[in-house]
């Protein structure tokens, strides 16, 4: 005779049936989403072909960042503080450009211009919106250092690390047009993200930054920030990535959400292309950089 199922049974298929499945981001529902971001990337994207072609001069960047007038206002005002110390005022973006140089108005245009995605705040993902910039930033700031060690292009390194959120962006956006359940305070990120999307927001990451028309380098570089091995041939890229993520949690700036998942393992120091004893290094530069770089902006 078939026997009845124990109650324990009965209550492991109950919550088996009543489990949504994930439902998958389709392109509607994340062309939404981008929608109703802040449309950062147009100038960062050109400042990053300008700058990446070798015949551009500063008058071809400051048109750029003179057609925006808020950005333009604040890189002048920035390059006229007492943290760059510059003998004399400068009154132009192109004497900006010509005193602070091609590279620190590449990072501080980035910077800038990043600091419009962070300003509402996130419903579903329970992060606030300071404690997310603030963990970009140090996650930029580390990419970069980072990158001085192994050679990848420190602007790119950047971009990579003050971007990533933007898939964490894009969720919370589609999480609330779902009318989903908000993260638990105790739920890891990547248990919420696969609860109700099936991936996580490295992936989305990646999409939004293609659709915004970056580099594919770059948007692979983000995908990988959680597994190195999944941005195809930019599995270096992606472990300095994941190396920056690590670094920004020792630095205080990690998320709690994700506590346990960027551990210096050393096998992700060497994919990233970085000595043992370098990474000490690291960690102490990237400290610097990031009170150098809060200092900068007046986060300190």
């Amino acid at each position: 005779m078939r026997r009845a199922p124990s109650f324990g049974s009965v209550a492991t298929l109950s919550r088996t049936m009543s489990a949504p499945s994930p439902r998958p981001v389709n392109d509607a529902e994340l062309n939404a989403a981008i929608a109703d971001l802040p449309a950062v990337s147009a100038v960062m994207q050109r400042i990053l072909a300008v700058l990446a072609d070798p015949h551009s001069d500063l008058t071809d960047i400051g048109r750029l960042i003179r057609s925006e007038t808020a950005l333009s206002a604040q890189v002048v005002r920035m390059a006229n503080s007492a943290f760059y110390g510059l003998p004399e005022p400068v009154g132009s973006i192109e004497e900006a450009i010509q005193r602070l140089g091609f590279s620190e108005v590449n990072r501080l245009v980035g910077t800038l211009s990043s600091l419009q995605l962070f300003q509402r705040p996130f419903a579903k993902i329970g992060l606030t919106p300071d404690g997310l910039w603030q963990h970009a930033l140090a996650v930029a700031v580390s990419a970069e250092t980072v990158s001085g060690y192994i050679r990848i292009d420190r602007g790119m390194a950047y971009l990579a690390g003050i971007l990533h959120p933007v898939g964490l962006l894009a969720l919370d956006r589609i999480a609330a047009t779902r009318q989903l359940s908000a993260r638990g305070a105790d739920e890891k990120l990547l248990d919420w993200e696969q609860r109700h999307f099936g991936c996580d927001n490295a992936v989305v990451a990646a999409r939004v930054l293609r659709a915004w028309k970056f580099p594919d380098t770059l948007a692979a570089t983000v995908a990988g920030r959680y597994v190195p091995a999944a941005s195809g041939d930019q599995i270096r890229a992606a472990s300095m990535l994941h190396i920056a993520s690590c670094l920004a949690e020792k630095l205080g700036a990690g998320l709690a959400p994700e506590k346990g998942i960027f551990l210096p393992a050393a096998d992700r120091i060497a994919a990233a292309g970085l000595q043992l004893d370098e990474f000490g290094e690291a960690e102490i530069e990237a400290g610097q950089n990031l009170q150098r770089t809060r200092a900068m902006l007046k986060l300190a």
